[in-house]
């Protein structure tokens, strides 16, 4: 057991609390229908396979985030047979519903107040100001986080280590009393590894860790609070 309790959780928003996939797929079918092709509504799959391919290369500073969000609707409307609209109107689009479509994944609301029973949240997420803060506004859970830090307002990404860096100045705290949770491994573990500090890996579904190396692995909220409560970190 440790016995360093840590009371500064740095939290991760997309698909660890928020049901992204949901804002996404929502999103999506309202931009084909908007521009007249409804029968591209069911081919979100490969659209959302190509925009995680991107979103991984802008973690590794490979893709520049304007250049992303227009190159994700190229290359999916590129496969796709027709006459096609210009993708940075398709994105424009997008992501203005995008901004407003905010949704909790199932017990997340619970665990996030259970969360803050123990300690201080910040919030730490990759995105565009406009979509993660109209999310969070849409349910009505802003105020709950002590902090909310996005990459595009930071000037860098998860798992940058001058990201971490960044939160860790305008906390005000010390980087041995923080604990990551987050879904990815990519941005939020290897993050976490690259400036020494615990994470949690939140994995409900049966996955492998592959390129970064968590702490804990949990299968549920409830698994997180029993991790941190037992002091395991």
């Amino acid at each position: 057991m440790n016995t360093h309790r840590r009371n500064n959780f740095l939290l991760d928003a997309d698909e660890t609390i928020l049901d992204f996939p949901r804002s996404s797929r929502e999103s999506f079918a309202y931009a084909m229908r908007f521009f007249g092709l409804e029968e591209l509504s069911a081919e979100f799959s490969r659209f959302r396979a190509i925009n995680d391919a991107l979103w991984r290369e802008y973690e590794r500073g490979t893709m520049p985030k304007n250049r992303l969000v227009v190159e994700r609707f190229r290359r999916f409307l590129e496969g796709s047979a027709g006459a096609r609209p210009d993708a940075a109107e398709v994105n424009r689009v997008y992501f203005n519903k995008l901004c407003s479509a905010g949704y909790l994944l199932p017990g997340a609301d619970g665990f996030l107040r259970e969360l803050r029973r123990r300690g201080k949240v910040f919030l730490i997420t990759n995105g565009t100001p406009q979509a993660q803060y109209g999310r969070l506004d849409a349910l009505g859970i802003r105020a709950l986080f002590d902090g909310i830090f996005v990459s595009d307002e930071i000037g860098f990404a998860k798992p940058d280590p001058r990201f971490f860096g960044y939160v860790f100045a305008h906390t005000g705290a010390d980087a041995a009393d923080f604990l990551v949770i987050g879904d990815s491994l990519t941005s939020d573990i290897a993050g976490a590894n690259a400036v020494g500090i615990p994470c949690i890996w939140y994995a409900p579904e049966e996955k492998a860790a592959v390129g970064a190396v968590p702490s804990a692995v949990a299968r549920s909220y409830t698994e997180v609070l029993k991790i941190i409560d037992e002091g395991l970190l």
